[in-house]
């Protein structure tokens, strides 16, 4: 191995140049603190040749990319393998296309900014005039052109005869995709929900294309199927969800071998549709997981737009009095100050007893509101519905 030489340079500087790229002016402190020529070269080098960081450099790195490390903020790093999982026919899919719409085009997805880039979307199970009608409703929800240019959709049910999953990696060659959407994966190798070898195997070839071509993975997959026993419990999403993932069809590797782990789920909190902005909602669908080293992804609620035709038209974030979904109860609670009394709050709403308890649970459920003592407190929520 080659020797490291710092010529001229105490003891203390050897380790302030082994821990740390630069001072705090940015200069590296190969200037800074008159670091000997060949130790910089070789500190250089081990980042060029291995892409092996010191401690300080590794954090010059990560603040380079701190404003582009996510494809979708706080959701979705760039360069991760993440799956996302949930029952059949949830609208995981319809969801998912237009997150992809979303990056392809560069609008935030479901209030939350994107990183614009080129999308792949490899569709194994939905028709192909299913999917054209889909990405159309969506596009007009979106409030977007007709055709993205940045969206390219790839169909099983269309595909070459010839195709199988050894031609995924030309593929990605050709068209350079930032993201790959790969809906289902246990369609896209059939015997991953059976063996852990396969599991390993194919997401050494996953990883692997992520770091020839840059790019980033999300696989789509199922739940389950769940028991009839009435004595197994089930667990909730919101409230226990990595117990929720221990429901995921497979092996347990499908979850553990990847970087994001995205659960969709049917929301339990209501299940009526109302008006909401002049537009006809339902409660849909809670999104929440958890990352390898990004922690919990706190439950986000999703409303489904409904046309005029009462068929979806497209997906909104929900959060705060939007989860009430009573425009009559959004109302009563905007009136109601931070902290108020149950007295207070009956005067407000104007109902009776009863139906005022009733209304104050249905806030907590929501989280939008908690008790202390005999006070009830508005929880201050950032976001509103998007």
């Amino acid at each position: 191995m080659r020797e490291l030489r710092i010529s001229e340079s105490p003891p203390e500087r050897a380790q302030i140049a082994l821990n740390s790229a630069t001072d705090d002016s940015g200069q590296p402190y190969a200037q800074s603190i008159g670091l000997g020529e060949e130790a910089h070269d070789f500190l250089i080098n081990l980042k060029r040749k291995w892409g092996i960081y010191t401690h300080g450099a590794l954090k010059q790195r990560c603040h380079e990319l701190r404003g582009n490390q996510y494809l979708i903020a706080d959701l979705l790093p760039k360069r991760s393998l993440s799956i996302v999982v949930g029952d059949s026919g949830l609208g995981k899919s319809p969801l998912l296309y237009q997150a992809a719409l979303s990056v392809a085009e560069g609008i935030p997805f479901l209030g939350k900014p994107v990183s614009p880039g080129r999308v792949l979307y490899m569709d194994f199970e939905n028709g192909l005039s299913g999917v054209e009608k889909l990405v159309s409703r969506l596009s007009t929800h979106l409030g977007l052109p007709s055709e993205s240019p940045n969206l390219f959709l790839f169909n099983y049910n269309d595909a070459p005869p010839k195709w199988t999953p050894a031609d995924f990696r030309a593929m990605v060659a050709e068209i350079r995709p930032d993201w790959i959407i790969i809906d289902t994966v246990s369609s896209f190798a059939p015997e991953i929900d059976e063996k852990n070898k396969c599991v390993t195997l194919t997401y050494q070839e996953f990883r692997a294309v992520m770091k020839d071509y840059q790019t980033t993975i999300t696989l789509v997959h199922h739940l389950r199927k769940p028991s009839n026993r009435p004595d197994v419990y089930t667990p909730d999403l919101e409230t226990d969800t990595r117990g929720w993932f221990l429901e995921t069809r497979g092996p347990r590797q499908l979850i553990n071998g990847t970087d994001v782990r995205i659960g969709i789920d049917k929301c339990r909190r209501a299940d009526n549709a109302t008006e909401l902005d002049g537009r006809s909602i339902e409660v849909a669908l809670v999104l929440a997981g958890f990352g390898r080293l990004g922690g919990t992804i706190e439950p986000m609620y999703v409303g489904r737009i409904l046309g005029e035709d009462d068929k979806p038209t497209g997906y909104a974030k929900l959060s705060g009095k939007n989860l009430l979904f009573n425009q009559n109860q959004q109302v009563a609670f905007d009136k109601l100050p931070d902290s108020f009394t149950f007295k207070q709050a009956k005067q407000i709403y104007g109902r009776g007893p009863q139906a005022t308890i009733d209304f104050l649970n249905k806030c907590q459920s929501a989280g939008i509101l908690r008790k202390e003592g005999k006070l009830y407190k508005k929880v201050q929520i950032a976001d509103s519905t998007d």
